[in-house]
């Protein structure tokens, strides 16, 4: 029927109704009026759902008619009244019986229709606002416990003219049923007869249909499904903007979609030549969209089933349809036209197997419950004809809610396909979501064109968006090089500060003139030994200043050096070897010269002063060796070069200052700038504790190491670190901490700056943003290595060619996965081969490591995946603590969804290291502890009477003797349907009602105990919205709390500005979720929209309340509800848009030393009684700290406080405190008004006054009415 225009549609429904059972149908006897009746199999699935989120309207299936004449309330009530008596599922209340969800038809009710009349404004003003309530109303969730899940909203509109606002629950009809309804709306409203009401009511068909019983049809149907979606099933991977919460709030957003006409007509071509659908080729696009975008080649996406399984049901309104998972193998780099084949017959396959509900085939497969995702599949197709779209599907009503990761809506006609695509706003920024959907209408337009190409092949991005990539990828440009040798800088610093300390190494210091003086009689030495530019030297030295000796020397010679163990001399095949008195009775003979430093003293007497004389330019510094590479790397004396100047650059370095180093290859920087270098004793790295006796408190400011250095002894913090290698959580690291990647063949790489960073797909082409891909680096020749010493074969196959570069250029293969984020920077992602993945979910380390790291007493941590595919967490406590594995485990269970908890906590003395300084993943499994299989066994008793009551409960429903409070209500055979038989109880039982939620996110006995008892303790429940004056019509005035969360300061505005606005104020709560200024901005929206109505919003954000205030702001104008102003009340821009990294820095350590309760007026005893608020503000510290504004592309108004800050606060960089707070290059437009009283004072009684007239005139200017 998808095929049929709407007026077809209509008369064959009406002909199906009038024939009846002419055919022989099934004989359905009525249900009786008041009988109840359980739900069927997807009206159990949406009621369940809808328990679980109760706030969400993902259900709601809304729309927007315009009829051309008037109507009144009488006449829209009587339509309703007689469309709900054709139609009984339009009536229907819900309940649950014994636990059981049940549905009744009592008869006649009164219409659920509203009337506003807005005849008296403007038509464009009148359409806006009709539009707007409308919304509002669709974003309203039905109350499921309601008299009905159906409604019409009524607008008179100037001109004669009525706007109507339908919404229906989706438990009560399907897409069908809708345009079934809708079209008899149309005809009741022109007057136009209807046929005989359906014989059969909805409530009749499902008591018959429960009585049928094929469990012949089930069971082969089950059999079917097990075998389809067998093994691990894959949780869908794209690539997001924020991680996946532990509890999904369901808000979502829409983008639109479209298909030209001549895209269209090939795609139909190709749907009839392969004798298809167009909805099986739209899904075989999609499905190679999502393996594009997300790497993963097992895909499984949902599609809705009609469900009407008898003719009879075709015309019945309700809700029948079923979803369907389509499971696709894209392995093996099939051709669009074998992916679309394969999609049609999983199709074929689904139709023919649709008898056993969905619910059902969840149950068997005994997947593991994953907080956050939804079961099986997390995104959606349907693809519907342009009758079936008639009813309205797409309109510009927008519920605000997504029930999957993504899912896609399309409608045909013969012109063209759209719709739009909806997005899980959790996951997803709007325009990451503008992105996908211009992927995906590429990628059909391709297919289309090419369908016998590589689906893997196919572009996903036009050829503006390829060229705009490779634009962000391509190189800034490196430092001007002034030096021809890495010896020349240290030579000049040597010249300038001679009787400056160069180095320190144990016991032992240099002056720049004695290190230079060194160098110069080892370069002789080896000189005299036949060393000449291009040779190499190898390095065979202890630990000392005879390391950074041996480099300057090699380097005076313009030959090449290597660091080498005595083992591996013969491998690097020197001209000469550099020993001492510990090393040079371990070297083994061979063909190579060999000069001690120990007969130092003896050159010293014995030879002429100076050093040879070496023409020309060198080529090589160094070759150096690393694990996991095929040989060591070629480094040009270019590439090291340009690294020193852009650690100059980026991290000044002022005269005498000491840097802590633990290889001597990282003195090159420091003795470049005058610094001191003070070298680490071997392998202090892989022991973290004894690093704090090298920090002297008045000496190192500055700490270049792997990330397991850093002190975290206050006293003795330096002041920036420097990080190299595989990263790992650092805690309690004071200093400004600079994460390094650095690679042998590369050098160090930056962000914007000598190298060109791509990150490509396996044919080498851009991936789009957002997506993983493997990283390439290319640059000019001063920014790569000149390959594997050596080893040309490897060299050619991981030097390859830039497609992209001027000819000639090269680019290195890294084997690591990157990322490019949609402001430009690469994220790196490690090798290939390391990404971790649990029950098909890609683990973000991070977020598992900082989870560890909080908890106190943790110095280092780093999580690795097992040969099993598990989690494991490795520790390394700070200073004597002693940690308890079980303790960080616990805490971690507290703070991350349960498939995120490291299966084993094992605390190590240190993280072990590969020469390079990363992380040895082998050696690190090897100190793993297992979990003692007898502890997860264990039995525990309910340790207080709540707990043993709540087990008395899940032992009766469960039909057990005993639980343990440790066992989980899923994994002891819980289900559904026994969740609601779990609340009722525990309501019963405690007095308190856990929602579905609770009973989801807090399994365990112990957990859900803590949860009620919470519940009992406080059950007043507490919203982030609060009213302080308000004034029913008029416009909203909603305030966003500082650091502190507090509503307390505006309560004296609020009470000037009462009656002229509805004032309200957001707070934050102790337990609030939210982490950044963006999510805090969708929650505070969501509480907004609560209460807000048609009537203008004003936002005004003291602070960083004014961060959220922006993002607020962004959010409604994206929906097309811009806000009326929006007030910065001496709100700074965060530290992120600074150019100088160092006042960045300063500004963050200010912030983080600002006592925000004391400073807004808590005196020390009420400091101790807010002790608990402490993890909130620091919560939305850091929210602002890490905060980067994207441009806002509307007007903002700055109120700026005249005053400075207290005495006794933080100083800030003058720069930081400009007229307009460093907000103007992040707005379309900044209005700037100086207002009375300092940052913290803007408030107090005395200045309340000249804020509140400062706020009328900003918010006048702004609005600009008469009337509201």
């Amino acid at each position: 029927m998808t095929t049929l225009d709407a007026e077809k549609q209509r008369k064959l429904l009406r002909l199906l109704r009038e024939r009846g059972d002419e055919h022989g149908g099934p004989h359905i006897p009525p249900v009786p009026r008041g009988t109840p009746v359980p739900l069927n199999p997807p009206q159990a699935r949406i009621w369940f759902s809808c328990r679980q989120y109760p706030d969400t309207s993902e259900y709601s299936l809304p729309e927007m008619r315009t009829v051309d004449r008037a109507l009144d309330l009488p006449a829209l009530r009587a339509v309703a009244a007689e469309l709900m008596n054709r139609h009984h599922a339009l009536r229907v209340r819900m309940f649950e019986l014994d636990g059981v969800p049940m549905q009744q038809d009592d008869g006649p009710i009164e219409p659920p229709v509203t009337w506003h009349d807005l005849r008296h404004l403007p038509a464009d003003e009148a359409q806006a606002r009709a539009t707007a309530a409308g919304n509002e109303a669709a974003r309203r969730p039905f109350a499921l416990d309601g008299p009905c899940f159906f409604q019409i909203i009524g607008f008179a509109l100037p001109g004669d003219r009525t706007m109507l606002a339908l919404n229906f629950h989706h438990i009560v009809i399907d897409g069908l049923s809708r345009a079934m309804v809708v079209a008899e709306l149309d005809a009741l409203l022109a007057g136009l007869p209807l046929g005989p009401a359906p014989s059969v009511g909805f409530l009749d068909y499902v008591a018959w249909e429960q009585r049928q019983n094929d469990e012949a049809a089930v069971a082969g149907d089950l059999a079917y499904w097990t075998g389809k979606l067998a093994g691990d099933l894959p949780v869908l991977d794209l690539p997001k903007d924020r991680p996946r919460p532990a509890v999904s709030k369901r808000t979502g957003g829409t983008v639109p979609l479209s298909v030209t006409a001549p895209v269209l007509s090939r795609l139909r071509r190709l749907a009839a030549d392969e004798g298809v659908t167009l909805f099986v080729v739209v899904m075989a696009a999609y499905k190679v969209f999502l393996a594009r975008m997300s790497g993963q080649r097992d895909v499984i996406v949902g599609a809705p089933l009609a469900g009407r399984d008898h003719e009879v049901a075709e015309s019945i309104v309700g809700c029948f349809v079923k979803s369907a998972p389509l499971r696709t193998d894209l392995s093996g780099d099939p051709t669009f036209r074998e992916v679309v084949r394969q999609v049609h017959e999983t199709v074929l396959e689904a139709h023919d197997h649709q008898a056993v509900p969905f619910d059902r085939v969840v149950a068997e497969l005994a997947l593991p419950r994953l907080p956050g995702v939804q079961a099986v599949f997390q995104t959606m197709v349907n693809v519907q004809s342009a009758g079936a779209a008639d009813s309205g599907l797409g309109s510009e009503l927008d519920t605000n809610a997504a029930m999957w990761d993504l899912a896609v809506s399309l409608f045909t006609d013969q012109e063209e396909m759209s719709g739009v695509l909806v997005y899980d706003a959790d996951l997803f920024d709007t325009s990451t979501a503008v992105r996908f959907a211009a992927h995906l209408e590429t990628l059909l337009a391709e297919g289309a064109e090419h369908p016998d190409a590589r689906a893997f092949e196919l572009p996903l991005l036009t050829p503006s968006e390829r060229e705009s990539l490779l634009r962000a990828s391509a190189a800034s440009g490196g430092p001007d090089l002034c030096h021809r040798s890495m010896a020349e800088p240290f030579e000049e610093q040597a010249r300038s500060t001679p009787d400056a300390v160069a180095v320190r190494a144990g016991e032992e210091a240099l002056s720049y003139a004695q290190l230079d003086a060194r160098a110069d009689l080892l370069a002789s030495a080896l000189h005299r030994e036949g060393v000449r530019p291009g040779d190499v030297v190898a390095l065979c030295l202890a630990h000392g200043t005879g390391e950074i000796v041996a480099r300057i020397a090699a380097a005076k010679l313009h030959a090449p050096y290597t660091a080498v163990v005595p083992e591996l001399v013969a491998e690097a095949e020197p001209r000469v070897v550099v020993t001492d008195g510990v090393t040079a009775d371990q070297l083994p003979p061979g063909p190579w010269g060999v000069v001690s430093l120990a007969d130092a003293g003896r050159w010293a007497a014995t030879e002429p002063g100076g050093r040879p004389v070496v023409d020309g330019a060198p080529d090589l510094l160094r070759l150096v060796r690393s694990p996991g590479l095929p040989g060591p790397v070629a480094q040009p004396v270019s590439m090291a070069l340009a690294d020193v100047e852009e650690l100059r650059r980026r991290h000044p370095l002022e005269a005498g200052e000491t840097v802590l180093v633990d290889s001597p290859e990282r003195a090159w920087w420091p003795l470049s700038a005058g610094g001191t270098v003070m070298l680490c004793p071997p392998l202090v790295h892989k022991r973290p504790r004894p690093v704090e006796a090298h920090l002297p408190a008045d000496g190192v400011t500055t700490v270049w190491t792997t990330p397991s250095v850093p002190s975290t002894d206050p006293g003795t913090a330096a002041r920036r670190v420097l990080c190299d290698g595989e990263p790992v959580t650092v805690a309690g690291v004071p200093g400004e901490v600079v994460a390094r990647r650095e690679r042998p063949e590369t050098g160090a790489l930056a962000q914007g700056g000598r190298h060109a960073l791509y990150v490509l797909d396996e044919s080498l082409e851009p991936v789009p943003l957002g997506v993983v891909g493997e990283l390439y680096v290319g640059g000019g020749e001063e920014c790569l290595a000149r390959g594997y010493h050596g080893l040309p074969a490897a060299t050619a196959e991981r030097f390859v060619a830039d497609p992209f570069g001027v000819p000639g250029a090269r680019m290195v293969r890294t084997g690591e996965l990157a990322r490019r984020r949609e402001n430009g920077v690469v994220e790196q992602l490690g090798p290939a081969g390391r990404q971790i993945g649990v029950h098909g979910m890609r683990v973000d380390r991070a977020l598992v490591e900082s989870a560890l790291a909080d908890q106190g007493g943790v110095a280092l941590c780093t999580v690795t995946a097992t040969a099993q595919g598990s989690l494991a967490a490795f520790v390394v406590p700070t200073g004597d603590r002693e940690l308890s594995a079980r303790r960080l485990t616990e805490g971690a269970a507290r703070r991350l969804p349960d498939y995120l908890v490291p299966d084993s906590v094992t605390v190590v003395d240190a993280i072990p290291r590969t020469d390079d300084g990363g992380v040895d993943v082998d050696a690190l499994l090897a100190l793993r502890t297992e979990d003692a299989p007898a502890e997860e066994e264990e039995f525990t008793a309910p340790a207080n009477e709540l707990e043993a009551r709540l087990a008395a409960i899940y032992a009766r429903l469960l039909r057990r003797d005993a639980v343990s409070v440790t066992d989980s209500f899923f994994d002891l055979g819980g289900h559904s349907l026994l969740v609601f038989k779990l609340i009722e109880e525990c309501a019963a039982e405690f007095g308190v009602q856990p929602s579905v939620q609770d009973v989801f996110t807090n399994p365990r006995i112990r957990d859900l105990a803590a949860t009620l008892s919470a519940a009992q303790a406080a059950p007043v429940p507490r919203d982030n919205l609060v009213g302080l004056a308000e004034s029913p019509g008029a416009p909203l005035i909603v305030f966003v709390h500082a650091a502190s969360g507090s509503v307390l300061p505006f309560h004296e505005v609020a009470q000037r500005l009462r009656g002229e606005f509805s004032v309200y104020a957001l707070q934050s709560l102790a337990d609030d979720p939210a982490a950044t200024v963006e999510e805090m901005a969708a929650r505070y929206v969501a509480a907004v929209d609560a209460v807000r109505g048609v009537a203008p919003v004003v936002l005004a954000g003291w602070s960083m309340g004014g961060c959220v205030a922006v993002e607020m702001a962004r959010i409604w104008l994206l929906r097309g509800e811009p806000v009326a102003a929006t007030l910065l009340l001496d709100t700074w821009a965060p530290p992120s848009f600074m150019s100088s990294e160092r006042e960045a820095a300063q500004v963050r350590n200010a912030c983080l030393a600002l006592d925000v309760l004391r400073l807004e007026g808590a005196d020390e005893g009420a400091a101790e009684a807010l002790a608990g608020l402490t993890d909130m503000v620091e919560r939305n510290r850091a929210a602002f700290l890490d905060y980067w504004p994207e441009f806002f592309p509307g007007e903002v108004d700055l109120l700026r406080a005249c005053d400075p800050l207290p005495a006794g606060a933080p100083a800030f960089p003058a720069g930081y405190m400009d007229d307009d707070r460093g907000w103007r290059a992040f707005v379309a437009g900044l209005d700037t008004t100086e207002v009375e009283g300092g940052h913290l004072s803007l408030f107090d009684t005395e200045h309340v006054d000249g804020l509140t007239a400062a706020i009328q005139g900003a918010v006048g200017r702004r609005l600009g009415y008469e009337e509201i």
